[in-house]
């Protein structure tokens, strides 16, 4: 019973560090899109991140690793799915902003 438990329970964990990964890199790809888009001549609506941090994938990528290693030590996982899904939306909405700026 045990062996079944711990092969379920790295299942989930292989699951949501995979889920982390994509988050991970969906914030590197919203640095690269807002970089294009910031040379292009628009500007960061975040607040937060139109400091000069918006446009920096080296900066977005460790804070999207801090947030992803917080949920998985909180055993809060659950929560990569939608954060994931949200930063879908933002890179599909700044690759079609960028592309129609071209």
């Amino acid at each position: 019973m045990a062996r079944l438990k711990w092969a379920v329970d790295g299942l989930f964990l292989s699951r949501t560090i995979l889920l982390c990964a994509v988050f991970i890199g969906l914030n590197i790809l919203d640095a690269w899109l807002t970089g294009i888009a910031l040379g292009a001549g628009s500007y960061e609506l975040n607040p937060f991140m139109s400091m000069g941090i918006g446009s920096n994938m080296l900066t977005k990528g460790l804070i999207s690793m801090a947030i992803g290693a917080a949920l998985i030590l909180f055993k809060r996982g659950g929560l990569l799915k939608p954060l994931s899904l949200g930063m879908l939306i933002i890179c599909a909405w700044n690759g079609f902003a960028v592309l129609s700026w071209i």
